[in-house]
């Protein structure tokens, strides 16, 4: 229960700037409570959506925890199927067609590979194959890497395999907002086996922050919804400390308003790699625009969050009992 306190008061603290007497405080913990109970909403989803705000017909409207995990259950039910889309080894061998870039095995390579993997690129990225959230990646400068030492580290390391891949070149135009990180396409799917149909449920652009090495919206990155048919972001950007962004901090590149390049081709992409994997039917895939339009499947998450989809936009949950109601 002490757990419970402290989470609903670290959300308030992010998503309410608003300051709230301790009645109004215990008025809402008891409302998310109700709201729990009917809509399965989490803490978070309950101040990131400010349910506080909404009538019982407003919070129909949005995906919660609960509606989420029923999302997961119809679409994703094997978790043999869905260990393809967490192991990044086992990832980048099923997908190696989409990838756009070389990667090494490190559990299966040779000395000599690896030595020749550092040789070829001046920027290398280490990344542990149960990784998620851009933890456990790390961007290594070749030249200052003891190559010898460090195989035998990794190679020693039994709880833990690991991945080498070379860096992405991306499109000008997305590598401007925060250049110090790839700033990647997070497009979600659900895939109707039945009828060979791919729906793209929603869009968004990720976009590093502080300079750091991951454009992930858990470590610091900003976020913002892109319109399914125009490609164009229609949103504020946003991060997970509730902060607002028309143009972007460091870089003041605006967001609002700016048209993905190559559009209709990176859905095409997407909609093909999603028939790759059949029996995983819903997953928000990673994708990187590059230079002359070619594109880059970063990673597919069989459990895309629902928050992120829906924040400074809408509630989805109608758009996706559609589909479901069609595959189920």
């Amino acid at each position: 229960m002490l757990y419970v306190f402290s989470r609903f008061k670290e959300c308030q603290n992010r998503f309410e700037k608003e300051k709230r007497s301790l009645w109004w405080k215990g008025v809402f913990f008891v409302d998310w409570i109700i709201a729990f109970f009917i809509h399965g909403a989490s803490i978070n989803d309950y101040f990131a959506y400010r349910f506080f705000y909404l009538r019982r017909s407003g919070r129909k409207e949005f995906i919660t925890f609960r509606r989420h995990k029923k999302i997961q259950a119809i679409c994703n039910p094997t978790l043999t199927d869905r260990e393809l889309c967490r192991d990044k080894a086992c990832f980048n061998r099923h997908f190696s067609a989409y990838l756009g870039r070389n990667w090494l095995d490190v559990s299966t390579c040779t000395f000599q590979e690896f030595c020749n993997f550092f040789l070829n690129y001046e920027v290398v990225f280490l990344k542990d194959i149960s990784s998620f959230r851009g933890i456990g990646i790390k961007k290594l400068q070749s030249s200052d890497v003891n190559v010898e030492k460090l195989y035998q580290q990794l190679q020693t390391k039994k709880e833990a395999n690991y991945i080498l891949e070379e860096p992405i070149i991306e499109n000008d135009e997305l590598a401007s907002f925060h250049p110090w990180s790839i700033n990647t396409i997070r497009i979600v799917t659900v895939y109707n086996e039945k009828t060979d149909k791919v729906y793209l449920m929603n869009a968004r652009i990720r976009m590093g922050n502080n300079k750091n090495n991951v454009d992930n919206f858990h470590f610091q990155g900003i976020g913002a919804n892109i319109d399914i048919q125009s490609g164009v972001i229609n949103s504020l950007g946003y991060d997970m400390f509730d902060n607002t962004y028309i143009c972007h901090p460091l870089t003041g590149k605006q967001i609002v308003g700016f048209q993905i390049p190559c559009w209709e081709e990176c859905k095409l992409f997407v909609e093909k790699a999603a028939r790759m994997i059949p029996t995983v039917r819903y997953i928000g895939w990673d994708v990187v625009i590059g230079v002359n339009g070619n594109f880059s499947l970063i990673e597919a998450n069989d459990n895309a969050d629902h928050d992120f989809q829906q924040l400074y936009n809408k509630g989805l949950w109608k758009e996706y009992r559609k589909v479901l109601s069609k595959i189920h």
